[in-house]
């Protein structure tokens, strides 16, 4: 079997000369539930970065982006794999470059969101009652900020307006 793109170690055509590259691999879980004919995606709080952000999940060994993200989906709201969700058997949408760092290196980024459905009223009852939890509007994470003012993970959100992962107006 031949290699996925995203075990590429480096971007240069020379890898013998060449640093090996830091990698960021990422899978992002965009929960969500109607509220009439718009979504809202369930974002937890993070105090310590002072934000709400999505459930996201860096791959482990040798997982896949779908099996990261099932597993931190599981872990973070304490939910049964088996009976409580389905995480899509496709990404919705999956990405990869190279950023420049601050210092000049590069990382190779891969992200990866997944649709994640909750499917049975108890998953919907044990995440809405966690005060960590919250479901947050389309367009407010669209804007980086909840209607308070609150910030949202900003390079998620970089990530879904530069890729238009999720619309304002859904």
């Amino acid at each position: 079997l031949g290699r996925s793109n995203y075990d590429a170690e480096t971007e240069t055509s020379d890898p013998a000369t060449s640093p090996i590259m830091d990698k960021l691999f990422q899978s992002v879980a965009l929960i969500h539930q109607s509220d009439g004919d718009r979504i809202k995606l369930l974002l937890n709080w993070q105090a310590d970065s002072n934000w709400w952000a999505f459930i996201v999940a860096q791959r482990l060994n040798r997982e896949s982006f779908r099996e990261s993200v099932t597993r931190e989906v599981a872990w973070q709201l304490n939910l049964d794999r088996k009976t409580d969700f389905l995480v899509s058997n496709m990404a919705q949408l999956s990405m990869e470059y190279v950023e420049t760092l601050a210092d000049d290196s590069h990382r190779h980024v891969a992200v990866a969101f997944y649709h994640v459905h909750l499917f049975r009223q108890s998953a919907f009852q044990t995440v809405s009652r966690d005060p960590s939890n919250r479901w947050i509007s389309a367009s407010e994470v669209c804007d980086g900020k909840t209607n308070e003012g609150q910030t949202i993970d900003p390079r998620v959100v970089s990530w879904i307006n530069k890729w238009s992962v999720v619309q304002p107006w859904q």
